[in-house]
């Protein structure tokens, strides 16, 4: 590796391949490697000038986003701009790794402090704030690098995502100077703070995955997933297409007697026009005649339209859900709205600049949702439902925030056909094992064209369906009654992190 770290290039391309074969690929090891060769550069540069190591974290954050941003190729089939979101995204979270490992460097110089502490005080905070603000965006978070493995995650109950990603920091940190310390007082200790963290960590896993949970009431929910392409979806002559093979779908679901019927984001056909002054137009009486029929409750996705007039309206990507008896029960708007696709972010600068373009490119650009409220429940057959929309599953402030409102069981429904056949359509699946585990929730994931299935409170995922086929799948979940700490305490390890990112300021003011 000496020989490596002459080069200002070959360590960080080799940590963004690492970091890129844990978020993609069934290996535990490369997520606790992934950022020694980082680490070792800035150890035999520690006299380097701010510019040389912000343009080693510049080629990190580039490779590391080049490849896991691969998915955004597939968007190429319904719009050019796919390519400019691409080289956007990875030029610009190379920019933020840049700075990142600019500003570790100088602080390990300045300080003195370990990377242990340094590493993750640096990371985290960026990783919390680009959680906020229009272009808030979570999929490359390394703690959902660890979500396909549950038995390694299962204290996500206490310290959440952040709590996981700080285990997983810290242990990339201790390993390198516990391996590569030039100086073995340091090496020996990192070795024992690193054996002690990994005994707590595995001790509690192991507690947390055989101890038996509390008991609950069940609800047998079924899934349906149509496999409708996009070409038929927005076609204005296929809506009647689209709502046989829904009901087909459902009608052999309904012969295993669930309770519940899942479709997927946008699956009901046609946009519900809700005109406020008229209160009988809050009616789907399609799903409800359905459910009827079938004598079972169902939650959809639908574009729902809460009109004032004709020029002056809201338009949501909404969840509702229509008791067994055929009686609406509520709606959950997408609070969270993908940028570029749903919302045009930063609307003030950039309206004037893109609204109002003719092209079916710049219509996508634009979006046109109204976020929903944060926390909202749905209510269906006595039971109380979180369903999050879509990319919500990457926030783990959205489910938690439903836990905390009373919901007994979790739903996340999703059209994820715009990312083809990728890596990415597992990862994002997985994810959701993390929110299972830090809410202790049953979940049912219901995508347009996989991957659907089931997810339990240790984070087990049951009954994933293939890609790019329709399928049905039936089973009895069960209902979350107390909450966990950390739907309690929520992402209170930033504290620690935060005085520690202050810590290593106050050292270098006196250094």
């Amino acid at each position: 590796m000496d020989r490596w770290a002459n080069s200002n290039w070959k360590l960080p391309l080799l940590s963004g391949i690492l970091l890129n074969l844990g978020y993609y690929t069934p290996l535990l090891i490369p997520n606790f490697v992934a950022f020694i060769p980082l680490l070792y550069w800035l150890d035999r540069h520690p006299a380097a000038g701010g510019f040389d190591r912000f343009k080693v974290g510049f080629v990190f954050g580039v490779v590391t986003h080049g490849i896991s941003m691969h998915f955004l190729w597939s968007l190429l089939r319904f719009s050019w701009l796919g390519i400019l979101l691409y080289l956007w995204l990875a030029l610009t979270f190379g920019l933020r790794f840049g700075l990142f490992t600019m500003g570790m460097g100088w602080l390990r110089r300045r300080s003195g402090l370990s990377w242990a502490l340094l590493l993750p005080a640096c990371w985290l905070p960026i990783e919390w704030l680009q959680s906020f603000g229009d272009l808030r965006l979570t999929i490359d978070h390394v703690s959902n690098s660890l979500a396909r493995f549950p038995f390694v995650v299962q204290f996500a109950d206490v310290v959440g995502p952040y709590g996981v990603a700080l285990f997983m920091l810290t242990a990339n940190a201790l390993l390198h100077e516990a391996m590569l310390s030039e100086r073995r007082p340091t090496a020996r200790r990192a070795t024992a703070v690193l054996a002690l963290l990994l005994t707590v960590v595995l001790a509690y896993d192991l507690w947390a995955w055989f101890r038996p949970l509390p008991a609950g009431a069940t609800l047998r929910v079924g899934l349906v997933q149509p496999n409708i392409d996009p070409t038929i979806k927005w076609a204005e002559d296929t809506a009647q297409e689209q709502w046989s093979t829904l009901v087909r779908l459902s009608e052999l679901v309904d012969e295993q007697d669930p309770d519940l019927i899942v479709w997927p984001e946008t699956a009901r056909p046609h946009p519900l026009y809700h005109w406020l002054d008229r209160p009988e137009t809050y009616a789907m009486n399609d799903m409800s005649f359905l459910a009827g029929k079938l004598d079972t409750a169902f939650l959809t996705g639908v574009e729902y339209v809460q009109v004032r007039s004709r020029d002056d309206f809201d338009y949501y990507n909404a969840a509702m859900t229509v008791d067994a008896d055929g009686v609406g029960r509520g709606w959950y708007g997408k609070v969270y709205l993908v940028a570029f696709a749903e919302a045009l972010p930063f609307r003030r600068l950039l309206g004037p600049l893109l609204e109002g373009r003719e092209g079916r490119e710049w219509t996508l650009v634009t979006g046109g949702f109204t976020p929903g409220k944060h926390g909202q429940v749905l209510e269906v057959g006595g039971n109380t439902i979180g369903a999050s929309i879509c990319y919500e599953q990457m926030f783990a402030d959205v489910p938690r925030a439903m836990r905390n409102a009373g919901a007994q069981l979790q739903a996340v429904i999703t059209n994820d056909t715009w990312y083809g056949d990728t890596m990415f359509q597992r990862y994002q699946a997985d994810a959701l094992r993390l929110r299972a585990i830090e809410n202790r929730s049953d979940f049912v994931r219901v995508s347009n064209s996989g991957i659907s299935g089931f997810v339990d409170r240790r984070g087990r995922f049951y009954g994933a369906t293939p890609m790019y086929e329709e399928a049905v799948r039936v089973r009895d979940v069960t209902l979350s009654a107390g909450r966990t700490i950390y739907d309690r305490i929520g992402d209170a390890v930033m504290w620690p992190v935060a005085l520690t990112l202050l810590l290593a300021f106050v050292r270098r003011a006196r250094g």
